[in-house]
């Protein structure tokens, strides 16, 4: 499916591993440690959030080096704005939104994680009550928020409060939303790359309890891109595994290799998925506009609705629970199951995958014959105040198309579509092609890029 596996490439001009300057989404901003991304920073990010929400706030990090650093520094202060931190210590983001729809009290949660990114960056992601990703950055831009000042008196500053007592409440949730005992009784043998330890530790933990022996990989923090998951398809193969397992750092995107080492791209993940749920419970499922055409033909073959959405994996969240979906997901590998519990969850996922290949059979046999379409991406950057003018030119362009509005502008083709719209990133276009070959989804993306660059 072309190079849909790569979670964010560059914008023309810009080195995915140089960010010397803060680049903030809706939710979530990130750059270079002691660069931007310093104690300073963190700080006044703290005070914000402090001022904005109220008290009191959840905290977590992912495995980074430096997140000891930013995390002391943002936690202080959100206390000195008289706000109190509940410290949940090196957990998946998953985790965080978990504990937040078991206290609803808690205002808002932040997650220090810059996901895919290598060790040298690091960024926050904020979260509002009950665990939803709130677009504080559209509110508060970054040049706001290192201006902030003030902070309350000295006795009325906030307290922190260790968290411990959440992980096995997690742990049991996920376990009983399966067959344990077909699991067990399949005994699989799985390799899991997930390059972070607040992720291993969950999943180990999981896996053990479902007698699912597992090999478990580490390294440094990297996409989940082609280049990882074939070294990952090595492993299995090599080791005689069943299945292999790659998460991102946040642990809220996984995609999976087969037993023969053939990597399996997210779409097909979501298509066996998709087969299996709407084979006991019809209903809408969610996807973003980017959605492959595999994604959509399966669930209209299998009785479902296909509901689309704005590209993002929490609208793809939020319309699970707007809708009562009985499912969610894209073609990165993002999972949403509808619950009390209702997030995209990659460890979630996982699980209901194994609880499949125990009961239907190896994964490559699951995918066999499944169509494979080649998706594209890329982005252009471009001054934000132009870049409505630019859409609008492409819309006038294509007078006469089949056209969906839903995220930006989708163009229909005969043999695939394009995809133009606003990044989440601002001062940027984002594009998306889907063909059935590589080449052609290449070329349609260079000539759109070229479109815009004109």
């Amino acid at each position: 499916m072309g190079t849909c596996n790569d979670p964010d490439p560059p914008v023309e001009g810009m080195s995915r591993v140089v960010l010397m300057t803060l680049i903030s989404g809706n939710n979530s901003v990130k750059g270079t440690v002691n660069d931007g991304m310093d104690v300073e920073f963190a700080l006044k990010m703290g005070k914000t959030l402090g001022n904005h929400y109220g008290s009191p706030i959840v905290v977590a990090v992912d495995g980074r080096n430096s997140n000891t650093m930013l995390k002391m520094a943002l936690m202080s202060g959100i206390m000195s704005v008289g706000c109190d931190v509940y410290d949940l210590g090196m957990v998946p983001t998953p985790l965080m939104q978990f504990y937040m729809v078991l206290h609803p009290e808690v205002t808002a949660g932040v997650t220090i994680t810059a996901s895919f990114s290598g060790q040298d960056i690091n960024g926050f992601r904020v979260m509002r009550s009950t665990g939803i990703e709130d677009p504080i950055f559209v509110e508060h831009s970054v040049e706001e928020i290192s201006a902030v000042t003030g902070q309350v008196p000295g006795l009325e500053v906030g307290e922190v409060y260790k968290v411990t007592d959440f992980t096995e409440k997690y742990i049991d949730y996920i376990l009983s939303e399966v067959d344990e005992d077909k699991i067990r009784a399949a005994h699989l043998k799985v390799c899991v790359d997930c390059r972070n330890t607040a992720v291993a530790k969950i999943v180990s933990g999981i896996l053990l309890k479902l007698s699912v022996e597992c090999l478990m990989l580490g390294g440094d923090a990297s996409a989940v891109d082609e280049s990882r998951m074939v070294k990952l398809g090595h492993v299995v193969k090599g080791q005689g595994l069943d299945l292999g397992i790659s998460m991102e750092m946040d642990a809220d995107h996984c995609l999976l290799t087969t037993a023969e080492g053939v990597p399996v791209q997210g779409d097909k993940t979501f298509a066996i998925l998709a087969k299996s749920i709407l084979t006991n419970f019809k209903g809408s499922v969610v996807m973003p506009v980017n959605s492959s055409t595999l994604m959509e033909d399966v669930v209209k073959e299998n009785g479902g609705t296909v509901r689309f959405c704005k590209i993002g994996e929490q609208t793809v969240v939020s319309t699970v629970k707007e809708t009562n979906a009985v499912l969610g997901g894209d073609i990165f590998g993002c999972i949403v199951i509808p619950g009390p519990f209702c997030t995209c969850d990659s460890i979630e996922g996982m699980v209901r995958i194994l609880e499949i290949i125990a009961k239907k059979g190896p994964l490559a046999q699951l995918v066999e014959g499944l169509p494979d379409y080649f998706i594209s991406r890329g982005a252009l950057e471009l001054p934000e105040e132009k870049i409505g003018e630019a859409l609008e030119r492409y819309r006038l362009s294509r007078a006469g198309d089949q056209v969906d509005y839903t995220d930006g502008i989708k163009v229909y083709r005969d043999d695939g579509w394009i995809l133009a719209r606003h990044s989440n990133l601002k001062g940027h276009i984002k594009v998306y092609v889907q063909a059935t070959s590589k080449e052609t989804a290449d070329r349609w993306l260079n000539e759109t890029l070229e479109f815009f660059k004109k």
